[in-house]
């Protein structure tokens, strides 16, 4: 859990802001994720799980990925499994075709894709090297020939067919994407040294353009550029970075594939980050504006230090200002109800003993909205124990007490074998889980129990059950044994 955890907080600045799902997504339910890892070539991995909890039936699901000679995949069924589905990829030297889920992503995602928040660099489930796989559409995604030269798709996109093709030349890319009556948008993005560029517009004069630079503060030469992400590589963690992302354009701009991303439509936002003795630091500083009168700022420091045998210590302070979401716009951020424009200061700390045999771990998060954290709207306490037995065997606990005034939402992060789900919590109150692990049967099975407890309600009790087995595929140019 804690390995998945610290991946989320590196995607996100070590951010003192709580994990948050996407503008899309109902505020107040659950959100489900599924982490984007690989398999190895010639591997197959195979999944079975049930839930359930006293008083209903519990549901089933199963789950197969593989990875073989020219195709790899992943398919998912379950009743009620918010990640049933998946996708198949076929390989060959003549190019590449995707069937199933699309989550594509077209230079800083204004088209296609997804653009970030302003406080956030890159959407964590959008684009072929996101940290989880997305579901922007069902559809068929073409490449044809090598280099990702050119590529086209059909779709469905936010309950609407869509197609769209682009073409790239060295770095520089144009795309356009329709939905066959009449509305159509264009993207053309530009790499060039540690900058990427990207303009949008439609058939309507309305235009949308993003950039983004990086450039490491401790040597003259800038990072190479990843021309296939279209994102600049990561610089080197042990010097100072500097970033800059400035987004402008007209208000009405609304990409046709994630309406309900459409985010502010200007922004400035710095980053900063770099070691100061024992520690490492990250600033950041974004201002952003959605159309006059709904603006929004946010500032954050945030340190961590290395501690002996893997552990760490990490303290964070932020403050928000203005309208995080457009309360005015149409769609799922009205659905969902946006907050009024309010003050939010929050601070974090948390602390891990280490890897061993038993290994503990601590973390508080307070948020108020008045100066200096007065006026408490969110707050949460979490204590983690570890420990690891012979035989491959592990036992983990965690206990988290909250409490969340009323018209506020808070997402507690539970990592289970195969996905991350933010858990919406409100009110007062509690939860504990307790997760077995033990090879069995070739793979390993995961034991879960869930007790939460609220001030109105007594405790309810879940239980999960998981079991999963990873095999390596047999060659097939290798003849059948008589």
């Amino acid at each position: 859990m804690r390995g998945l955890l610290l991946a989320i907080l590196v995607a996100t600045s070590a951010s003192a802001e709580p994990l948050e799902p996407p503008a899309e997504a109902p505020e107040g339910v659950d959100y489900t994720v599924e982490p984007a890892d690989t398999l190895d070539g010639g591997d197959v991995e195979l999944g079975m799980a049930a839930t359930g909890r006293a008083g209903s039936p519990p549901t089933r699901s199963r789950r197969v990925r593989f990875n073989g000679d020219g195709m790899s995949g992943a398919l998912r069924e379950g009743s009620g499994d918010p990640l049933a589905g998946g996708a198949v990829e076929g390989r060959s030297a003549r190019g590449a075709i995707t069937v199933g889920r699309l989550a594509p992503r077209w230079g800083r995602g204004l088209v296609l894709g997804a653009a970030g928040d302003p406080w956030q660099r890159e959407p964590l489930d959008r684009g072929a090297r996101a940290a989880y796989r997305g579901r922007a559409g069902d559809g068929v995604l073409l490449r044809p020939g090598r280099g990702e030269r050119f590529e086209a798709l059909y779709g469905r996109f936010g309950r609407q067919p869509l197609a769209g093709a682009r073409l790239r030349h060295g770095g520089v890319a144009l795309g356009g994407i329709t939905d066959g009556r009449g509305r159509g948008q264009t993207s053309l993005a530009l790499a060039r040294g540690t900058g990427v560029t990207e303009l949008a517009w439609d058939r309507r004069g309305r235009w949308r353009a993003e950039g983004v630079l990086d450039r490491s503060l401790e040597r003259p030469a800038a990072a190479p550029i990843d021309t296939v992400a279209d994102t600049p590589a990561a610089g080197p963690r042990d010097g100072w970075m500097a970033g800059l992302r400035v987004r402008a354009g007209r208000g009405g701009f609304m990409s046709l594939a994630e309406t309900g991303r459409a985010g502010p439509a200007q922004a400035l936002a710095a980053a900063l980050s770099g070691p100061v003795p024992g520690w490492r630091a990250s600033l950041l500083g974004a201002l952003w504006r959605f159309r006059p009168g709904v603006t929004g700022a946010r500032a954050s420091l945030a340190i961590d230090r290395p501690l002996a045998h893997h552990g760490s210590l990490a303290l964070g302070v932020e403050e928000q200002r203005g309208a995080r979401r457009d309360p005015g716009s149409s769609g799922p951020l009205a659905a969902s109800g946006a907050r009024p424009a309010s003050l939010r200061q929050g601070a974090w700390g948390e602390w891990w003993s280490g890897d061993g045999p038993v290994a503990l771990g601590l973390r508080h998060e307070s948020w108020g909205e008045r100066p200096w954290m007065r006026d408490g709207v969110r707050s949460v306490t979490s204590a983690r124990i570890e420990a690891r037995g012979p035989a491959g065997f592990q036992l983990a606990m965690t206990h988290s007490l909250y409490r969340v005034k009323r018209g506020e939402s808070l997402y507690l992060p539970e990592a289970e074998s195969d996905r991350l789900v933010l858990r919406a919590l409100s009110g007062e109150g509690e939860r504990t889980r307790i997760e077995a692990r033990a090879p069995l049967g070739g793979g390993r099975m995961r034991a879960g129990l869930r007790l939460a407890s609220t001030t109105e309600s007594r405790a309810r009790a879940q239980w999960t059950l998981d079991w999963t087995r990873r095999a390596r595929i047999r060659k097939t140019s290798e003849p059948p044994p008589r």
